[in-house]
Formats: C-alpha cells, structure tokens, sequence
C-alpha cells in the first residue's frame, strides 16, 4: 500500500500517488493509463467496535497532525435470486508507525519500512486466522474537522479501487475534538483541583463507485457475529526492536530459530537459540514484550526461572547470558 494525500488547504486537496507495485493483498497504485472501470456492487458494511477504538487512539495521539491506516477485513457474497450483495466485514487496522510522515495537510501511508510492516501484520493475521482476509480500503484522519471527503481523496480512491484486487475500495474518514477542563478551589489547609478532558468524533464510510465517486455507506457495529482479530506480536508490531534483539542475539554467539508458534495459541514468538558449549534455551515472548517479562525455557519445554527481575529496558541476550 502507497498512499499519500496532500491538501493545500483543508478544502481543496490533490492526490500524489507514488509508483509501486501490488504484494500481499494490498493496493497499489500505478502512473500507467486507468484502466476500464469496474461496476461497483452493492455492500452491506459491519465493522468491529475494536476498529473504531483504534481509530479514535490514533487519531488522540496524532495531535493536529493527520494519521491514517489501512482498513482489513473479509469480503463474501450474498445471493438474493436476482442479483448479488457485497457483505463486507471490518475486522481491523494496523496503527500508524514511526514511518508514517504527516502534516496538517497531508499523510503518507505504506512507504519503507511503514508498508512491510502492514503487509506482515496482514500476512501474520491469515496465517494466525485461516481467514481470507484483504486489503478493503484506507481511513485517514481530518484534522480540520471536515468529515466530507476532499477532492483529493476522490481521486485517489478511484485510482486505489481500479488497482486493488478486493471487489470494494472502501475510504473513512475520521474527525474528532477534544475538551479539556479544570477547576480549582481553597478549602481550609488545603486547596483542590480537578482536571479532565473528553474527546468526541465520527468515522464516515465510503464507498468507490463509477460515476457517483464515493458514496456514503451505512456502517452496523457487531462483536458477536463476525471474528475477531487475534492482537499483533511484538515483533511486527515494533520490527525494529525486533531487529535490534537478532543482531544483539547473534553478536552474541547464538544461532536464532523463529517460531511463531507459542504455548497455548497465544500472539507472539518463540526464539530457539543454541550456541557452542551451552545447552539450547526457547525465549517465550508474548504479545506485549518487552513491557511483558519473556519466558525463558530449557531443552526439555521447562520454564526457567529468571536470575533478575525483567525490565523493558533489558534485551533477550541479557537475559539469556545470565541463563546459559
């Protein structure tokens, strides 16, 4: 996924869209000519309350900053005799990275290292799920408070739709306020406050059509009938951490064997490290390492105990010298 969006004012926007190619489900979009549009079905849209909590997190934490992420789900159809319906399921995002570039005006989506790290977390989801899961769209966020998309975004949902794979190209768009307030008050030998903030917002769905551009779509929330998404690993979730602790394992002198399997099904990873002279030892990490103690295990599958306390300033091979 390549995406950028770029707006001179928060009214009048164009769409740059970089030269790429398609990989693991994602759009991409291309500079050749458009090709023949493609007639868009009808869509029943639901989505996970878990997506529209990740959203509003992000767009919180983005400040006055535009942020944005891509939109993963499964699509099925519906047959009513004479004709077929799109049941389209938003099942999750993958929050923005450290790569994501943004401005009041503009958000770069699924460059670098920000783009492998959306296609892992997509191809890790299928893998962990069994689910067909696609590419279905993108939400950005509108720090203007328009909740209208902009002409830029038009654009690049018809160039995004005539390159995506998915039967649907769907565009969010997402706008919130924040309310701070405080009071502050004497009260004999001491003097109280109280301080707070709420924060207050929409997300607008829209669907890539021919000839009408995008269009509104009604959106029903659901948490009991369509699946959930298992929580990202640690290790596509910050995968330069991840980085950072091979390189340390293998100056170290061990030889790393990557398990994503871990005790129970639960997200995560299980590195297998052997070294000349020590016995082989299985680094257990859950799915909220390094602020989650890892689990250190000997030849047999036996939990190790640990001969320090863990803090999430400490790496694996600190961990591991001690145990080998």
């Amino acid at each position: 996924m390549a995406l950028t969006l770029r707006r001179g004012s928060p009214r009048d926007a164009v769409a740059s869209l970089p030269e790429d190619g398609e990989r693991d489900g994602f759009a991409r979009p291309a500079n050749a000519s458009p090709p023949a549009a493609k007639p868009a079905p009808a869509v029943t849209l639901v989505a996970r309350p878990e997506l529209l909590r990740t959203i509003a997190t992000c767009t919180a934490g983005s400040g006055r900053l535009e942020t944005g992420g891509p939109l993963i789900g499964t699509v099925q159809r519906s047959w009513d005799g004479a004709s077929t319906r799109l049941i389209v399921s938003i099942l999750g995002t993958v929050p923005p990275g450290p790569a994501v570039r943004a401005s009041y005006g503009s958000v770069a989506m699924g460059r670098g290292a920000d783009g492998e790290r959306a296609a892992s977390a997509l191809r890790w989801w299928r893998d962990v799920t069994g689910l067909e899961l696609v590419h279905l769209g993108d939400w950005h966020k509108h720090p203007s408070g328009m909740p209208e998309p902009s002409g830029g975004d038009r654009m690049t949902a018809q160039k995004m739709r005539a390159d995506s794979p998915a039967p649907v190209w769907l565009t969010a768009v997402a706008v919130c306020a924040m309310r701070r307030s405080q009071d502050f008050e004497a009260a004999g030998e001491f003097a109280r406050f109280t301080r707070a903030w709420a924060q207050s917002g929409q997300v607008r769905f829209y669907q890539a059509t021919d000839g009408k551009g995008l269009v509104r779509v009604p959106v029903r929330l659901e948490d009991g009938v369509i699946p959930q998404l298992p929580a990202l690993p640690w290790h596509i979730v910050d995968p330069s951490r991840f980085a950072a602790e091979c390189r340390l394992l293998h100056a170290a002198g061990f030889t790393v064997a990557i398990d994503a399997a871990t005790p129970g099904g639960r997200p995560g990873i299980s590195l297998r490290l052997l070294s000349d002279g020590a016995r082989p030892v299985t680094v257990v990490t859950g799915s909220r390492y390094p602020h989650q103690p890892p689990v250190l295990c000997d030849e047999r599958g036996d939990p190790m105990k640990l001969r320090s306390q863990w803090s999430r300033d400490h790496f694996l091979v600190d961990l591991v010298r001690k145990a080998c």
